[in-house]
């Protein structure tokens, strides 16, 4: 079990230097001991499993899909496609992220049976009252559901090297966690052999041989490592015209940023890293698939997604040879026809937040090329 004490340590000195402001600092510290904590009681459990759950250690790992490429670009669109091929697929639900152990999950089906059977569902039916209750406005932005699909580098808040710490904690000082692939190649596999380690427990508390399918933006600058840990994996890259990415990731999270109470040269310092991590990542995803064999890789544009994704799904599968049943078939075909009226409800500034667009054409120009991006 890998931890990163590192990134823990860091982050405490970086709360603690921020100017004090009563709000703000309730918030960080809040989050960061409230995540803290719950490390501790992911890894005790995580030692157990392997004590309590010894046929763990044979769970196979076989050929997992992963959906990367940058944020807006339509990975949470095609993930939740793929996800209604349930029996066919795995995918991490969002609480299956933050307690990612198998006695955890043993735990929390036993209370799910005890509500269902004794108390007829009041615990959920309360939970999920309050759930809506304080997710309302952020679902206008993105469906969080508790028991919802959602991206595999959360799963890595258990041992504090998960992308996904720069949201609650926007420090430039942490750029180092979106390169993971630029890591010592003994941290490297460490911090993806505990990623593979989430896989076998999740694997191992579904029924039948399944697939694996990740959806996770953040997963983009470690691609190399996962090939690593997963020779056979399979990648589906998410592109969309960069113009309308790069403001739309910043300007969505700029807005979390400042509800969070960070300071506006903090959100700026912040989009500026993320504007430029963005740029890279269409770079290095586009470098990897292009070595990669034809059955373990596709480019997906997201215009081509929107207009037909039955189609593009269709291409999927065939690429991997992966067979569509009758029921994902005539799932398909509803959202074929959904997407003919699908609006997004985020609005942003066209021309907002990043890197300026005659820079982002320039140091992209062989895939405006490439994809008949309009520059």
């Amino acid at each position: 079990m890998y931890f990163d004490f590192r990134t823990w340590a860091r982050i405490g000195r970086l709360i603690a230097s921020e100017p004090f402001r009563p709000r703000r600092a309730l918030f960080l510290w809040g989050v960061f001991i409230g995540l803290s904590m719950l490390s501790v009681i992911n890894m005790i459990c995580l030692l157990l499993d392997p004590l309590l759950f010894p046929r763990l250690r044979d769970q196979s790992v076989e050929a997992p899909i992963f959906i990367v490429g940058n944020g807006r670009s339509g990975t949470t669109h095609i993930h939740r496609i793929l996800s209604a091929d349930g029996n066919r697929f795995s995918f991490f639900k969002t609480w299956e992220l933050l307690l990612p152990s198998v006695l955890e999950h043993r735990l929390v089906h036993a209370l799910d049976t005890f509500d269902r059977k004794i108390l007829g569902g009041w615990i959920r039916g309360k939970l999920q009252q309050s759930e809506d209750d304080a997710l309302e406005e952020i679902r206008k932005l993105h469906d969080w559901q508790s028991s919802g699909s959602e991206e595999d580098d959360f799963v890595m808040f258990a041992n504090w090297s998960s992308v996904s710490l720069t949201f609650p904690f926007p420090y430039p000082e942490l750029e180092y966690l979106f390169w993971t692939d630029r890591e010592p190649e003994t941290k490297r596999r460490r911090i993806l052999q505990f990623y593979g380690a989430m896989l076998q427990r999740l694997l191992y508390c579904r029924e039948g041989q399944r697939i694996h399918c990740s959806k996770s933006p953040q997963f983009t600058l470690k691609m190399a490592g996962l090939l690593e840990q997963f020779p056979d994996a399979r990648f589906i890259v998410m592109l969309r015209h960069p113009y309308e990415t790069i403001p739309s990731l910043l300007d969505l999270m700029s807005q979390y940023w400042r509800s969070m109470g960070a300071s506006e040269d903090l959100v700026q310092a912040s989009a500026d890293l993320l504007g430029e991590i963005q740029i890279a990542q269409y770079r290095y995803a586009v470098e990897i698939v292009d070595q990669l064999p034809r059955d373990q890789s596709i480019i997906v544009e997201f215009r081509e997604l929107l207009a037909d994704p039955k189609r593009v799904v269709e291409e999927v599968y065939d690429r991997f040879g992966i067979e569509i049943s009758q029921a994902f078939d005539q799932f398909l075909d509803e959202e074929r026809e959904a997407a003919k009226t699908f609006e997004s409800q985020h609005e942003y500034e066209p021309e907002g937040q990043g890197p300026a667009r005659e820079r982002v054409a320039r140091e992209l120009a062989d895939l405006f090329e490439r994809f008949d991006w309009a520059p």
